[in-house]
């Protein structure tokens, strides 16, 4: 049963890379300033300058606080959960801090969770983050296997989806996706897709890039769980 908007809570992570100005993603920061709002944002160590330049705030703030002057430290003094550690990278610790709010959340309800802000600035850090979510949702779907949590990473230009195993997609004929694997032992099998995926090896990132719905319903068959990433132009 598909969990109506109203039932959903919605966990908005900012990265300090390019902050939204568009689209989705700009939409979702807006919405998360308004009163009584369903959002919950957590910025990224630095990118709370990026909110209170454009007029916004944040509920949260995470990070090792490397790239936050001292001044900010002390003002949120309250919002700040800190991390030292450096094997896991700021948006690592936000998530870990978002997993920390869902298990917390006494209504249970369902959630998204969306990333913005992790491209941009450094492509270390954007390949980094992107290539983070198939853990990420690997993880959601171990720790609140009775939940239904989504979630993406969306930029100005579109929106990345981690699948972790055969999945149905729907859209309209000419819709573009990319397809991305970690694993050279998977097989995806496609219907519905321009150019078929079946003999792809995921060995490169490029090897099922830029491919086309042929039909509204796309069916990509797993040989077996892996982790995977979609990608959707807007």
């Amino acid at each position: 049963m598909k969990t109506s908007a109203s039932s959903k809570k919605t966990i908005i992570i900012l990265c300090d890379g390019d902050f939204p100005s568009k689209g989705p993603g700009l939409k979702a920061l807006k919405d998360s300033q308004k009163k009584k709002s369903k959002y919950t944002l957590i910025a990224c160590d630095g990118a709370i300058l990026s909110l209170l330049k454009n007029g916004m705030d944040a509920d949260w703030i995470v990070g090792d606080m490397d790239t936050l002057p001292k001044k900010y430290q002390t003002r949120f003094k309250d919002k700040i959960h800190r991390e030292a550690e450096q094997d896991f990278n700021d948006l690592a610790k936000a998530f870990r801090f978002a997993l920390k709010l869902i298990a917390e959340d006494k209504e249970k309800k369902d959630y998204s969770i969306i990333i913005l802000g992790a491209t941009g600035k450094r492509e270390d850090h954007s390949l980094g983050n992107i290539s983070y979510l198939p853990l990420f949702a690997q993880t959601l779907k171990e720790r609140f296997p009775k939940k239904t949590i989504s979630i993406s990473a969306v930029t100005d230009y579109g929106v990345f989806v981690p699948v972790l195993n055969t999945t149905r997609l729907k859209g309209e004929p000419r819709d573009r996706i990319s397809i991305f694997a970690f694993d050279q032992t998977l097989q995806i099998k496609s219907t519905g897709l321009e150019y078929k995926t079946d003999d792809v090896v995921f060995d490169l990132w490029w090897k099922a890039t830029l491919n086309t719905f042929k039909k509204r319903d796309v069916l990509l068959r797993f040989s077996h769980p892996a982790k995977a990433l979609l990608y959707f132009p807007f």
